[in-house]
């Protein structure tokens, strides 16, 4: 689902994002945005972080015992962010 939203920022906010542009952290102001909305997400523990998600997957390997192939492994990744 696509959303389309005008934000008006002045101030700080303005200057902090032009700033992360500027300095090549994101390519766009939308990008910046979008990771800001996303580190939000987390903090409110709305989706997991990349650390939680391989926890998981170590603790699933413990638990089976076995290796895993790279196939195997982006599977899982994929089962997880599917039940997130």
């Amino acid at each position: 689902m696509e959303e389309r939203l005008l934000v008006r920022l002045s101030g700080a906010t303005a200057e902090i994002l032009n700033e992360l542009v500027k300095r090549g952290y994101f390519s766009t102001k939308s990008e910046a945005i979008r990771a800001g909305i996303l580190r939000l997400g987390e903090a409110f523990m709305l989706v997991k972080t990349p650390s939680e998600y391989w926890k998981e997957l170590e603790a699933e390997l413990k638990r089976s015992g076995r290796r895993m192939t790279h196939e195997e492994i982006s599977e899982a990744i994929a089962s997880l962010e599917r039940e997130a």
